[in-house]
């Protein structure tokens, strides 16, 4: 891993090391650069958390596991008696990211959530991480 990363920029290889290796210490400095880069767009924001709010739901839905917390991903809980579907991930064991928990997340209405933020949020925002993995898929392809 660590010859593939020589190959990719700073940015590149601290998103790469939060997601994959779980190296914690790169999550500061990769929020600064998401929450510039979210800056540069030029959005008009009444509150002014939001684009720090915003750039902490994007790493973490870009850097964390998709498994459920709650029931460690095998979609049930035991009680002790008898086991019951978890209520977190509805007993699928993986974590659904729903418009409803963004917009709780960022502090909206789930309207102004859908209206003005879910496709700015999924294109722009995120694409931010899927120029990361880009970047990751070629210089893996170039060392092997």
């Amino acid at each position: 891993m660590a010859y593939v990363l020589g190959g990719v920029d700073e940015m590149t290889s601290r998103y790469c090391r939060l997601k994959y290796v779980g190296e914690e210490g790169h999550e500061r400095r990769l929020w600064h650069y998401v929450y510039k880069e979210i800056m540069k767009y030029g959005w008009k924001f009444r509150d002014e958390d939001f684009p720090i709010r915003l750039a902490e739901l994007a790493l973490r839905e870009a850097t964390m596991s998709d498994l459920c917390r709650r029931c460690n991903g095998k979609g049930f809980i035991s009680t002790g008696y008898k086991t019951m579907d978890c209520f977190s991930c509805l007993g699928s064991g993986v974590l659904r990211r729903t418009d409803k928990f963004r917009a709780r997340f960022m502090g909206v209405s789930g309207t102004i959530w859908r209206r003005l933020w879910r496709e700015r949020f999924r294109r722009e925002v995120l694409g931010i991480f899927d120029v990361f993995e880009g970047e990751l898929d070629r210089a893996l392809r170039k060392r092997l």
